[in-house]
């Protein structure tokens, strides 16, 4: 059994452990997170196992892949209440940048490359098991689908319109 092989199957039950975790105890973000890292993952893998991608970076149906995942993380990022979606993408755009660079240094080593891309890859999965982690177990169902609500609708504790008010300077006590 070779380190490559070892490094994939690490990689693959990871990936399905923290998929798991999050469909059970995560929310609506949490589980989109995960379906957009397993998609990713599993379409990276075919599309290689299937010999249409090569590991030489900046391949083509590989960067379409990595591109939709960043996408999706920022997608994600920008209409979710959650934190960690913004790191997700950050790490699949330096997924991107790194492969887009290994074209341009030709002498780096093949290693590299694939190490690099496995790290950006459980970064984004150790930011997706930690943001399933800080969802509170009792969470409600507002909570638990991570929806922004818009600037418009958000209520002061008398439940009408909040707005901003501050004292008049002039009638000080």
């Amino acid at each position: 059994m070779t380190i490559y092989l070892l490094l994939a199957i690490a990689y693959d039950v990871t990936l399905v452990a923290v998929c798991l975790y999050t469909i059970i105890r995560g929310g609506r973000p949490e589980r989109w997170g995960a379906a957009i890292n397993f998609t990713g993952s599993a379409l990276s893998s075919v599309i290689r196992l299937l010999g249409l991608a090569s590991w030489a970076p900046a391949e083509i149906a590989v960067l379409i892949i990595d591109l939709g995942v960043a996408m999706g993380f920022y997608h994600l990022a920008a209409t979710t209440s959650r934190f960690w979606p913004i790191w997700a993408a950050g790490f699949a755009l330096a997924n991107l940048f790194a492969s887009i660079a290994g074209t341009f240094l030709p002498d780096s080593t093949l290693l590299a490359y694939a190490s690099g891309q496995g790290l950006y890859a459980y970064g984004a999965l150790f930011v997706l098991a930690i943001g399933t982690a800080r969802l509170p177990a009792n969470a409600d169902d507002i909570t638990r689908s991570g929806v922004r609500p818009p600037c418009q609708a958000r209520t002061n504790m008398t439940g009408s319109a909040s707005e901003l008010t501050f004292p008049d300077a002039s009638s000080k006590p």
